[in-house]
């Protein structure tokens, strides 16, 4: 009875087995790093996405809570566009959070952008509205990298009005009253050109 010969690998099939795990090696890192180079080039675009939402996301809560002029005796509206240093200014009239003694109270927040960043203000809970200083209101830079602001109120019968446009047609006036508009466009610009626009509902 013959033995059985084993029969090992030649020389040639260890070159072209090396050879295959290393080409296969050589894709694996490069998707690794092309994989790594796309995450680290992300990365910043979704820290600025984030921090867009967060913004249109405070904004939209802001006005959520827009108090009714007919039921505060407010001396203006509870939402209005000004310009302040040339730039628009977006201000809002809110209920204040819950009070420990339960009393309704009502809270003055601003919008706009100072020195490339979108502010945002807010003052402490007030029982009337009046005069307020910088040193009433707490500030929180909400959105860096930032060109310009633009905020237009929505009019009944007019459509969208720009307050600061000195070519448009200007608001109705109603006698006894300040109508908050029941929407509100904001579109902010980036530095890079880039423009997001939001319509966000009031009250």
């Amino acid at each position: 009875m013959k033995a059985r010969t084993c029969r090992g690998f030649t020389l040639l099939e260890l070159l072209v087995a090396i050879s295959v795990l290393a080409m296969v090696s050589l894709i694996a890192w490069r998707g690794l790093e092309s994989l790594t180079a796309t995450r680290a080039r992300l990365a910043p675009e979704a820290e600025d996405v984030r921090a867009l939402l967060t913004a249109f996301g405070q904004l939209e809560r802001d006005l959520a809570r827009a108090v009714n002029p007919q039921l505060f005796a407010t001396d203006g509206p509870s939402v209005a566009v000004a310009a302040i240093g040339g730039a628009p200014a977006l201000t809002i009239v809110r209920s204040a959070p819950d009070t420990p003694d339960g009393a309704t109270a009502i809270q003055v927040i601003g919008y706009r952008v100072e020195e490339g960043v979108l502010v945002r203000s807010a003052s402490a809970a007030l029982r009337a509205r009046g005069t307020l200083g910088p040193e009433d209101l707490t500030r929180v830079r909400l959105l860096a990298n930032v060109q310009s602001l633009r905020v237009r109120l929505w009019r009944d019968g007019m459509g969208w009005h720009d307050p600061l446009d000195p070519n448009a047609a200007p608001a109705p006036p109603t006698a006894g009253s300040w109508p908050a508009p029941p929407g509100v466009e904001v579109t902010i610009v980036r530095s890079d050109g880039k423009a997001f626009r939001r319509v966000l509902l009031v009250g």
